[in-house]
């Protein structure tokens, strides 16, 4: 068995660092299969910038690095619609 060389950029991670973003990025399909019911995840349409952040937080990147992925602009407008759709559901 031949294991396939890590992608360009991925070689400072260690195996486990790799398996656990791998089993994070598995699980956030599921999820998205479970919430399509089946259907094809090709024909979803969701927002990108909402996309990112879930990976970022999912992976657990630290500030630093969630800065890098998403860029201030992404970061401020992401955390201003979770601000709103937080206080939407608050009880009044």
């Amino acid at each position: 068995m031949t294991l396939q060389p890590p992608l360009e950029g991925f070689a400072d991670f260690s195996i486990r660092e790799r398996t656990r973003m791998v089993l994070a990025l598995a699980t956030l399909r599921e999820e998205w299969q479970e919430v399509v019911n089946g259907g094809s995840l090709l024909k979803v349409e969701t927002p990108v910038g909402l996309l990112f952040a879930v990976i970022v937080e999912r992976l657990g990147l630290t500030s630093q690095e969630r800065h890098v992925v998403l860029g201030g602009r992404l970061i401020n407008e992401v955390d201003a619609f979770l601000e709103a759709r937080a206080s939407r559901k608050l009880p009044h």
